[in-house]
């Protein structure tokens, strides 16, 4: 449940950030960038997402 609403609010600020930056594609590309990253990097290194994996519970 964490992963899916944590999802959901990286989404809504992912949007927000394409809004802001409307007028400058360059901008919402490496935005769209980083986020994705930072993303990716949220999702493998903090705890409380990792709670109903089951990958982590065979360690």
């Amino acid at each position: 449940m964490a992963k899916i609403a944590f999802t959901l609010a990286w989404g809504v600020a992912l949007v927000v950030t394409n809004r802001a930056l409307q007028d400058a594609t360059w901008a919402q590309y490496v935005a769209t960038f980083l986020l994705g990253g930072a993303y990716a990097l949220a999702l493998s290194k903090v705890r409380f997402l990792h709670k109903g994996n089951a990958t982590e519970k065979s360690k």
